[in-house]
């Protein structure tokens, strides 16, 4: 299986899936494998290309409707019975299956692929007129039985009489005095009228359903008990034949439940070809052509998934087995891998390409990719171990026929170390005859990319005046990273800009030391107010002036005593009023000022003395 996670191609199969009609066809274009084989390949890019001619030519293909046909499959073959409703869609397909064979019947000289689909297509049109005549808008037709017939229209003049009954009853005075509401209510297949529970003895009828307060009964008079028990028996023969019919219809599909199943099958292929034509003619894709000689060539092809993606241009023919790009961060150097993995995996899922002419693409039977952060948490690995047990398992796999992506290799560890890993896996790589195109910073692995005749080198395009990137891949160069630049025109100060490119040049370490005193001067803290019980204070939370009982438990809370009850607040923001040593004479019992209810502490102070009036009030 092709590892096309990191590239996104499922976000393209997503977006191809969308185009399709049956829910058959969206889930086998999430499922289906990349096509490996060159003559499998060609014949699905064959498929799309007829499929788009007729979009452009604006025929109208006829197909089955969103509702997913399996399930009616499956019930039938576990014997279940159909309803008028899943019998009417399997009329459909089977319509729709026979206007398919017609539609690519005429079209025959320009698609004889896609014809060759309907050829296989069997037409039960016996079938279908069957079911059309038996069943009409969701029901069966009375044109089914000509018993059923005449029992719907007998069932109807019941109906008619029952209501006409009740509705003379509602009329009569003699009975209005004993209805609750004027209306019919239907109860568990009777009709009944709603009669004031002082009347249920008087008004003749059975009672079918009471209310929940008991003041109103639900009676079904005497006059059409005979009627709605003939109606009842009436509904059962109906009901009776109806399932006759039904299970008639659905031993008829059940006889051709083969033929069904293969007609389904041709369906949602020709939807998958349509979804992927559809696809391809949305991005303005041109088809291209596969090789087994690894040769890659793009024609401006734009990323299929960017608003606004800048066309890659690039050649690889069968002497040159990689590609190496370098150049600053942020300047689309994996968006390039991404661009190449995508015409991959595209060309061999029967996608046309979104360039401005035919590009070459090589058929790959696997595409390893090593793209973005691989660091393994499940295994506690670092980002360099996951990258290199990762790359240790392309390295044992790969073939001729393999397509690699390699992101930033060698980072993540000692640059030197990590350049002759990185070095020494394109190098084995390469021998190997697999097609490789890897990103690099490092300078090393950018020289042997220069002097290794099988790799070619390009450069990402950076604007300097704007400081930004282009975007555009210019082959047969080197890339700087442009670092030092960058950090010059992001404001970077001279002396750091300075050191750096004295050390680039002279390879020696900068090691002059600072020789800065730091002074040792203590901030003052900001101490806290401070009050004594009595104070009048303000605090935050209250506008008016509250009293100060004690400190709290709590840091930096306190106890204050505000309209008759305690209460803990911060002590931030609380201010003095006035302390309670001027507003009270020396001596002065402060306990009163926090007394909550007088009267209970009166009691306290006379039973403390012992009145005997106090202890009388609190035994009773």
């Amino acid at each position: 299986m092709n590892n096309t996670d990191e590239i996104e191609f499922s976000r393209v199969r997503k977006l191809v899936a969308r185009y399709a009609v049956s829910p058959e066809a969206k889930e086998q274009i999430l499922a289906q494998p990349l096509t490996t084989n060159l003559v499998k390949a060609n014949a699905l890019l064959d498929e799309t290309e007829e499929m788009v001619w007729i979009l452009e030519h604006g025929l109208h293909i006829p197909f089955i409707n969103s509702d997913a046909f399996t399930p009616i499959i499956n019930k039938v073959n576990k014997g279940y019975i159909l309803n008028p409703g899943e019998l009417e869609q399997a009329a459909d397909f089977i319509r729709v299956s026979r206007l398919l064979v017609r539609f690519f019947d005429k079209q025959r000289n320009n698609t004889p692929i896609i014809a060759s689909y309907g050829d296989t297509l069997i037409i039960l049109d016996k079938l279908e007129e069957i079911i059309y005549l038996d069943i009409e808008r969701g029901q069966v037709s009375d044109r089914a039985d000509k018993e059923l017939a005449k029992l719907r229209q007998r069932n109807n003049k019941l109906n008619t009489t029952i209501k006409e009954t009740l509705q003379k009853y509602l009329q009569t005075k003699k009975y209005q005095s004993m209805l609750q509401d004027f209306q019919i209510i239907q109860k568990d297949n009777h009709y009944t009228l709603p009669i004031k529970a002082s009347f249920k003895h008087t008004f003749g009828g059975n009672i079918i359903d009471q209310s929940n307060n008991g003041s109103t009964v639900f009676i079904e008079p005497t006059k059409i008990i005979h009627l709605t028990q003939e109606k009842n028996a009436v509904e059962n023969q109906i009901y009776l034949i109806e399932s006759q019919i039904l299970g008639n219809l659905t031993a008829k599909i059940y006889d051709e439940l083969d033929h069904f199943k293969a007609n389904l099958n041709v369906i949602v292929d020709l939807d998958c070809i349509l979804a992927r034509a559809k696809y391809s003619q949305a991005i303005g894709g041109k088809r291209p052509i596969l090789n087994e000689q690894n040769e890659l060539q793009l024609h401006a092809m734009k990323h299929p998934l960017l608003t606004n993606p800048v066309p890659l241009s690039l050649k690889l023919d069968a002497t040159k087995h990689g590609l190496i790009i370098t150049g600053p961060n942020a300047g689309g150097k994996t968006v390039t891998l991404k661009t190449v993995g995508l015409a991959t995996s595209m060309s061999e899922f029967g996608l046309f390409l979104p360039s401005t002419d035919t590009c070459s693409i090589p058929l790959m039977t696997k595409i390893y990719t090593s793209i973005g952060d691989h660091q393994d948490l499940d295994n506690s690995l670092s980002t360099f171990s996951a990258e290199m047990k990762k790359m240790a398992d392309i390295v044992q796999k790969a073939t001729k026929n393999s397509l690699i992506l390699l992101d930033e290799l060698g980072s993540g560890t000692d640059p030197n170390e990590g350049a002759a890993l990185a070095i020494a896996l394109l190098q084995t790589l390469q021998l190997k005859g697999c097609l490789v195109l890897a990103t690099t910073h490092y300078s090393a692995i950018k020289d042997y990319s220069t002097k290794n005749p099988a790799f070619i080198t390009a450069a990402m395009d950076f604007d300097l005046e704007t400081l930004h990137p282009t975007y555009k891949l210019l082959l047969n160069q080197v890339g700087a990273s442009r670092a030092l630049w960058i950090a010059e025109k992001s404001g970077m100060p001279e002396d750091v800009l300075s050191e750096a490119k004295d050390f680039l040049n002279t390879g020696v370490f900068p090691l002059k030391q600072a020789n800065i005193e730091f002074k040792n001067k203590q901030k003052k803290v900001k101490s806290l107010p401070s009050f004594k019980k009595g104070d009048r204070i303000k605090v935050p939370k209250y506008h008016q002036e509250v009293l100060f009982y004690e400190n709290s438990d709590i840091a930096n809370q306190i106890v204050i005593f505000v309209n008759k009850t305690f209460e803990t607040v911060p002590l931030k923001g609380a201010k003095l009023v006035r302390k309670a040593e001027e507003l009270y004479p020396k001596g002065y019992n402060l306990d009163l000022l926090f007394i909550q209810d007088w009267q209970e502490y009166k009691l306290n102070k006379d039973l403390d003395r012992g009145s005997k009036k106090a202890w009388k009030k609190l035994k009773k």
